[in-house]
C-alpha cells in the first residue's frame, strides 16, 4: 500500500482496515518489485523537509562550517515575496507526486464495467479527512507559537493537495488524456488571466504587490477571520494548485503507458525541460510566486519535478539501487502520518529543548537538539509502524 494517499498506490496487498489504519498482509501478488518505489521515494524525500529535515541539514552543517550553514540557510527558507528557494520547491513537488501516482490508483478502481459510486465515496472521503486534517495540524502548530484562539479553514498544504486531488480524480474519471491535457492548460491560463486583467478594489489589473493583488484581496473578504495575517493565498490558487497534481497525473500517464523504459525516460525528461524552460521563460513578465503559485512557478517547478522523478525511477525501479533510500521511503510509506506527527510532537519537543536549554544560550551543538529530536522521534515511530506494515489511510 501506497503512502498516505496522498496514498495512492500503483500496487497495492490485501489490507485489513481498522479505522484509518490498514495491517497490510504480505502477499505473493503484491511484491515490492511490482511497487513504483520511486513514487514513495519522493514522498518520503519531500516530508523529510517537511518534518524538520531543513533544521536538521542546516544545524549539522553548521558544527562544520557556519559560512556554509549560511548559504544552505538561504536556499532553506521561503522566498519572501518573488524569487524561488530550494524550499519553494517542496510544496510543489509533494502535489506534483500526489498527481503522479492517480492514474496507476485509478486505473484499477475503474475497470470498464464497474460502477463509479464507490471511487466517489472515496473521493469524498479523503478530500474530507485531508482537509480537517488541514485544519487541526495549523491549529496545533499555532498552539504551540502561543496563538490558541486562531482557527484557519483554508491556509495548509494538505487543504491545497484536497482540492488538486478533487479536480484532478474528476478528470481522470471523466476526461480522455487529451482534455485533460486542455483542462490542464484551461487551469493555468485562467489563473493568469485572472491575476493579470481582473481589477480590483480600486487597483489596476495586473497589481502583483504583497497586500494588493486579486488573491490575497478575495482571501481577506471571503475568509475573513478565519485567516491569519499573512500573505500566502488560497481560494482562487486552487486553480494553481489543482494545475500542479494535474501535471503531476501527466507524468503518473507516462510511467503506466506500456512503453520501453528509455523512451519513457526520454518524455519524462523532454516534459520535464519543455515546462521549465517556458516556466523560466514565463517568469520574467509573470515572475515566480509561491505566495501567489503564478502559473510560471507552476510551470518551473513542475518541470524540476518531471526530471527529479525521472532520475529516481531509473536508479530506484529500473536500476533497483534502494538501500541508500530507505529511510525515505519509510516516510514516504506513511507521509499523512508523519506530516499530522509533526504537529503533534512540534509543542513537546519545542517545550523539552526549552526545558534541557538555558534561555538564550545557543551554540551550533545545542541547536543540533532540537530538529535531531524532532525528525529522530517521527523516524522511529513511523520505522516501527513499516516494520509492522501498519499504514494510515483514508
Amino acid at each position: 500500500m501506497a503512502p498516505a494517499e496522498l496514498l495512492l498506490e500503483p500496487v497495492q496487498a490485501p489490507a485489513i482496515v481498522v479505522g484509518h489504519v490498514a495491517a497490510v498482509a504480505p502477499s505473493p501478488s503484491a511484491s515490492t518489485h511490482q511497487r513504483l518505489l520511486s513514487l514513495d521515494f519522493l514522498r518520503g524525500f519531500t516530508m523529510f523537509w517537511i518534518i524538520g529535515g531543513s533544521e536538521l541539514v542546516v544545524a549539522v552543517v553548521a558544527c562544520i562550517s557556519p559560512l556554509l550553514a549560511d548559504s544552505i540557510q538561504s536556499q532553506l527558507t521561503h522566498a519572501r515575496w518573488n524569487g524561488f528557494t530550494a524550499y519553494d520547491f517542496i510544496m510543489p513537488l509533494f502535489l506534483f507526486v500526489v498527481g503522479a501516482s492517480m492514474p496507476l490508483a485509478f486505473a484499477k478502481r475503474t475497470e470498464p464495467g464497474q460502477s463509479l459510486r464507490p471511487v466517489y465515496g472515496r473521493i469524498a472521503r479523503r478530500v474530507a479527512l485531508l482537509w480537517c486534517c488541514g485544519i487541526v495540524f495549523q491549529y496545533l502548530k499555532q498552539l504551540a507559537d502561543g496563538d490558541p484562539l486562531s482557527l484557519e479553514l483554508f491556509s495548509n498544504t494538505l487543504q491545497a493537495i484536497a482540492v488538486g486531488y478533487l479536480v484532478t480524480s474528476l478528470a481522470l474519471l471523466h476526461l480522455r488524456v487529451p482534455a485533460q491535457i486542455v483542462l490542464l492548460v484551461t487551469l493555468i491560463v485562467g489563473y493568469l488571466a485572472l491575476l493579470l486583467f481582473t481589477p480590483f478594489a480600486g487597483y489596476p489589473a495586473g497589481t502583483l504587490e504583497r497586500e494588493a493583488n486579486l488573491a490575497w484581496h478575495l482571501d481577506v473578504n471571503l475568509l475573513g477571520g478565519f485567516r491569519r495575517d499573512h500573505h500566502f493565498t488560497w481560494v482562487i490558487s486552487t486553480l494553481g494548485f489543482s494545475a500542479s497534481v494535474l501535471l503531476g497525473a501527466m507524468a503518473g500517464h507516462v510511467l503506466r503507458a506500456r512503453l520501453a523504459v528509455p523512451r519513457r525516460l526520454l518524455y519524462l525528461v523532454l516534459l520535464g525541460v519543455g515546462c521549465g524552460t517556458v516556466g523560466w521563460l514565463w517568469s520574467y513578465s509573470l515572475p515566480l510566486n509561491r505566495h501567489l503559485w503564478t502559473s510560471s512557478l507552476i510551470l518551473w517547478a513542475g518541470g524540476w519535478s518531471f526530471l527529479l522523478l525521472a532520475l529516481f525511477h531509473v536508479v530506484i525501479d529500473v536500476a533497483r539501487i534502494r538501500g541508500w533510500a530507505y529511510p525515505f521511503l519509510v516516510i514516504g510509506g506513511n507521509a499523512l502520518l508523519a506530516y499530522m506527527f509533526d504537529a503533534f510532537f512540534y509543542w513537546e519537543i519545542k517545550a523539552f529543548s526549552t526545558w534541557v536549554l538555558p534561555a538564550g544560550y545557543s551554540t551550533p551543538y545545542t541547536d543540533l537538539l532540537v530538529p535531531t529530536c524532532e525528525v529522530g522521534l517521527v523516524w522511529l515511530i513511523l520505522w516501527w509502524a513499516y516494520r509492522q506494515r501498519l499504514f494510515l489511510r483514508a
